[in-house]
């Protein structure tokens, strides 16, 4: 009897303690991986997979503002009738719930979905500042006066969008591996559609957060599986703004740390809190991409800035400053115009300015920033500003990274002082899928 006893005291001895090594490990979490289809982009020849960011291989990044996709379609009709084909998935998330939640389905603030306007292409001989200084000149020498201010409604149909191209094939060109993208579209109630034809296309992964309206906001693009992400509020209830957060799991590099964002259009003061509530809330080193709406007057000479607070105040927008880019630097962001290229011809170049311009005032309002602790770094030359083709009111930034040198040491060095346990899991749905945990 006591040898009996002892034997079933051992035995819930050990299964007590086998519980408490199971609480103290970190929980497996299975990813959510996109479905293969015909159209998916292997990344092409300029990454080296096998030798990494820092070895040679470059990351490329870009962001672009895709005007809610109403100057030009996301992709052909022929491409979304393909991509919707019977017993093709609809999405590259295998169920609803695997998509980020958007921040204002509970919200009564803001409702109503904005009706798409016409938009005015920005492959212009000058941008629209220019434009109308050497109008006005013209008048005044003619003396006929000043003459009315210029409009998307006063342009003619020649100026509006007319584009032959589809965001796709503007993009597919470009070859980007992690895109950020504002102003888009993604029914929810249409399985995500038109971004997700997009991504589609481009063979890419995506995640989409809601900003300023329903279904109207910020999506991320990967050629690579998309960890984790997150949705960020930037202020409080009567901000409809957020910055979408996404760790990107670059092969033979590493993680990636994404963040897209589109900051409030009317106010300087309101975005310099937004971009503060970006910096401060989280202290891991980040990518952050997309349109600031704001400029940095370093870009631009004084008799330019000049011209440019004028054209504001005649078409009725608020005075231009640059606090948040002066905060920007004064964070130690690393700009990556500071590692120009040349850009293409037809983007505007105004006179008196030493940058291409990106949207539609031939001024620079789209920025990609690395945070100082960064692990990678922008590749010197490698900075562009690319034409969206009429597809946009805005132009394509884009740069490409790799990873650095002193971080990978660093990284080494961590490696050898703490070496890690892996234990070896088989995933139950694949036959060949094995999971790896690090046991502390």
């Amino acid at each position: 009897m006591l040898r009996l006893l002892n034997s079933k005291l051992r035995r819930l001895c050990s299964t007590l303690r086998r519980s408490i090594r199971r609480r103290s490990n970190p929980p497996l979490v299975r990813l959510v991986k996109p479905k293969p289809n015909g159209n998916h982009v292997q990344p092409h020849p300029r990454f080296d997979a096998a030798a990494g960011g820092g070895s040679g291989g470059a990351i490329r990044v870009a962001t672009f503002n895709a005007a809610l996709f109403s100057v030009a379609p996301p992709v052909s009709e022929a491409e979304a009738h393909r991509s919707h084909s019977p017993g093709k998935p609809n999405s590259f998330f295998s169920d609803a719930a695997a998509r980020p939640k958007s921040i204002l389905k509970a919200s009564k603030l803001k409702t109503c979905r904005p009706k798409p306007k016409l938009r005015v292409s920005i492959n212009l001989p000058e941008d629209e500042i220019s434009l109308l200084k050497n109008m006005q000149t013209r008048m005044v020498s003619s003396g006929e006066g000043r003459p009315v201010v210029m409009s998307d409604s006063s342009r003619g149909e020649d100026s509006r969008c007319s584009s032959s191209r589809t965001v796709s094939q503007v993009l597919r060109e470009l070859k980007v591996d992690i895109l950020a993208l504002q102003d888009v579209k993604a029914d929810e109630e249409n399985d995500m559609q038109p971004l997700s034809d997009l991504a589609r296309a481009l063979g890419m992964n995506y995640v989409f957060a809601d900003s300023w309206a329903p279904q109207f906001g910020n999506a991320i693009l990967s050629r690579w599986p998309i960890k984790k992400w997150n949705v960020q509020k930037l202020l409080d209830n009567s901000d409809f703004r957020n910055v979408l957060q996404a760790t990107i799991d670059v092969p033979g590099a590493g993680d990636v740390n994404f963040y897209c964002t589109h900051l409030d259009h009317l106010d300087e003061d309101r975005r310099t809190n937004q971009i503060n509530a970006i910096t401060e809330s989280n202290g891991e080193p980040h990518l952050l991409a997309g349109c600031l709406n704001s400029l940095c007057d370093a870009d631009y000479s004084t008799e330019r800035w000049t011209d440019i607070v004028k054209y504001y105040q005649e078409i009725g927008k608020p005075r231009p400053r640059a606090d948040v880019m002066r905060l920007m630097k004064s964070k130690k962001y690393m700009d990556a115009r500071d590692f120009a290229g040349e850009c293409e011809s037809v983007v505007i170049r105004a006179k008196g300015q030493s940058v291409q311009g990106t949207c539609r005032y031939g001024t620079r309002m789209d920025y990609l920033l690395a945070s100082p602790t960064f692990p990678y770094e922008f590749v010197p030359g490698s900075y562009a500003v690319y034409s969206s083709q009429g597809t946009s009111d805005h132009h394509i930034v884009k740069a490409d990274l790799v990873k650095r040198k002193d971080a990978a040491c660093q990284s080494d060095k961590i490696n050898r002082h703490k070496p890690s346990k892996v234990m070896r899991m088989t995933d139950p749905s694949s036959s060949r899928g094995v999971w790896l945990m690090p046991i502390k």
